[in-house]
């Protein structure tokens, strides 16, 4: 859509040009659009907000140091504690999730998987759609390597 010029009739069907009609308005809104946008937090696709607690955050990152030293058990154990202290996160589903993932257990890694989609969808304010798609994009990778 073309932009109006400041000397165009004003499109709100006044009669007036831009400049003297609704220019004023426009530009406040435009103002107060920017100021927002630069207020809200940036995107996270991983669902963390920036208010988690910073016992969650560590939490579940000494998770993902366990994965990364190959003590799958340990991280997995550590993974159903994160569930049990961190009800109203998605974090113990997902990393025990990616727990089976690495053991190769890609079926109860889906499964997992499909649990954080479902605590997802029941969070809106929380969690988006492109969080939601990134998990069943995983899923949809892990599927096809299931024997059945």
């Amino acid at each position: 859509m073309a932009k109006i010029g400041r000397n165009d009739v004003c499109g709100c069907g006044s009669g007036k040009k831009y400049k003297r009609c609704c220019l004023a308005k426009d530009e406040e809104a435009e103002r107060e659009a920017r100021a927002a946008a630069a207020a809200a937090p940036p995107f996270n696709p991983y669902g963390f907000r920036d208010d988690a607690p910073d016992e969650l955050v560590n939490a579940s990152n000494a998770v993902l140091a366990l994965i990364d030293a190959g003590k799958l058990d340990e991280a997995e154990q550590a993974s159903h504690e994160l569930l049990r202290r961190f009800p109203d996160a998605h974090d113990g589903y997902a990393r025990l999730g990616l727990v089976h993932e690495v053991r190769g257990a890609h079926r109860e890694a889906i499964d997992y998987y499909r649990k954080v989609i479902a605590f997802a969808r029941k969070r809106p304010g929380i969690y988006n759609s492109e969080f939601i798609e990134g998990y069943k994009h995983l899923i949809s990778h892990l599927e096809p390597t299931i024997a059945d």
